[in-house]
């Protein structure tokens, strides 16, 4: 069983409403435990996968059906290349990207479950199916992978697939999935510490935007907050000087050029049939 010792978090809640006839759309937790797109996760190990296999033909299915996804501050600059950042509306807010504009709607993933060819994928979308759970040691991680989905499969040896388990031990795969989720969690705990600093220097303002896609149609997005630029700038040299240590500096800059992306999700957006 892959373990790795770590520092209690909380678990948080996403939220961004849009008024198209839809609802809010949560991307925190969809049930008592267990974050967006995770619904069977168990303990990695060789008793219970040693016969499994991932299938390495990646495909995005699961992400299909959510208009939006968390995102970590160290991948804010390659994530506004293609979509809105914003932040949740209550505290304590969270950082996510916007993938569409209806509830239920990821403008990115095609009906064969392929994400569009050269836009960048959030890391908490590659991480799939693989998450971190709470051992028995409050201070331990412990790698598990959700069984709900079709990309763990029985048997191993098949063609595009890689075993979970190589012998007795995990499989270079796992490894990498291992070193990739304890870098995605330490990820997070740094940019709970930029949103939070956001939240304390009163830095957001609430967001509404309208956008209109090519047959016309509006949709009136609320329920989020974006950095107020002006109360930004307005920081004292001190918190300025702070904000270029920590590379919160890059973080903010990369936000609030990602806006302009809303538009571009109008683009995308074709009329509901």
């Amino acid at each position: 069983m892959a373990r790795q010792s770590r520092k209690k978090t909380k678990k948080d809640e996403d939220k961004v409403s849009e008024t198209n006839e839809t609802a809010a759309e949560t991307a925190g937790t969809e049930g008592p435990q267990w974050p967006l797109f995770y619904k069977q996760p168990v303990p990695l190990s060789m008793e219970r996968h040693g016969g499994k296999s991932i299938n390495l033909q990646r495909r995005f299915g699961f992400a299909s059906d959510t208009n939006m996804v968390p995102v970590n501050m160290q991948e804010f600059s390659r994530v506004a290349t293609s979509y809105p950042i914003v932040f949740t509306e209550t505290a304590p807010a969270s950082s996510i990207a916007i993938l569409g504009l209806r509830q239920s709607q990821n403008l990115f993933v095609n009906d064969e479950g392929t994400w569009d060819g050269g836009v960048y994928v959030p890391a908490y979308v590659r991480r799939y199916p693989f998450i971190f759970s709470t051992g028995q040691e409050e201070e331990q991680l412990v790698l598990c992978v959700d069984e709900a989905d079709e990309l763990i499969v029985d048997g191993t040896g098949e063609e595009n697939t890689q075993a979970i388990y190589d012998g007795e031990e995990a499989s270079e795969v796992v490894k990498k999935m291992l070193e990739f989720c304890a870098a995605f969690h330490r990820q997070s705990l740094a940019t709970r510490e930029f949103v939070d600093e956001l939240e304390n220097r009163d830095l957001f303002r609430p967001g509404t935007v309208t956008i209109s896609n090519e047959s016309g149609e509006q949709f009136n997005l609320r329920g989020f907050r974006i950095v107020d630029e002006e109360k930004f700038n307005a920081l004292p040299d001190d918190a300025f000087l702070e904000f270029r240590r920590k590379g919160w500096l890059q973080a903010v800059t990369a936000h609030l050029i990602s806006i302009q992306n809303l538009a571009a999700l109008g683009f995308r957006s074709k009329s509901a049939e």
